[in-house]
């Protein structure tokens, strides 16, 4: 074997693994962009040590299996080209599939009412009050009776809505327990 033939086989790739490298980037893009739609809720509203090492793990696993047996030069450029066009491609289509499933995806949650959590709902989200406690210090709630509503948006984030305050009623449509909530504290 010549040097330019040792050097291509280090950094090359086959047509058959390269193809290899675009399907599987395909795929595997497909399903983590799932389990992200799916998981992504509670993950984000506690990133615990425990969900960054298992974000962490997946994230190896998918790029390892992406690269194949031999990972490459040719074969990496391959599987982040391929990563950054779907990528593109979904995000300039996200608007339109947002209108279509609007109602498929995480929604945001009410959570809390007068100062009440609602248990059923943190359970639903697979979160534990004691989640919920440490996001509303993050959010900067000192007294738990302070607030008459707390809705969970779906990247982690909390709309408090504090004793006295109303919000507009546009603002909570499609908002999952919008029954729960109030008229005294909407308009």
């Amino acid at each position: 074997m010549t040097f330019f033939q040792e050097l291509w086989f280090q950094i090359g790739a086959s047509p058959a693994g390269a193809l290899g490298v675009l399907i599987a980037s395909i795929v595997l893009y497909l399903v983590f962009t799932l389990i992200l739609q799916v998981a992504g809720p509670r993950l984000s509203a506690n990133p615990s040590m425990l969900s960054f090492a298992v974000m962490a793990l997946l994230g190896s696993l998918v790029a390892r299996a992406i690269l194949g047996e031999t990972p490459t030069l040719v074969g990496g450029l391959i599987a982040v080209s391929t990563l950054l066009v779907l990528e593109y491609l979904l995000g300039s289509l996200r608007p339109g599939f947002d209108r279509v499933f609007a109602r498929r995806g995480p929604r945001p949650t009410v959570v809390m009412v007068h100062g009440h959590v609602l248990t059923w709902q943190l359970h639903h989200l697979g979160l534990r009050e004691a989640q919920l406690h440490t996001l509303l210090r993050r959010g900067g709630v000192r007294r738990v009776i302070d607030t008459d509503l707390v809705i969970l948006e779906p990247r982690g984030g909390l709309t408090i809505v504090h004793r006295g305050e109303k919000i507009d009623e546009r603002l909570v449509r499609g908002v999952r327990g919008v029954g729960l909530i109030p008229r005294s504290l909407t308009y």
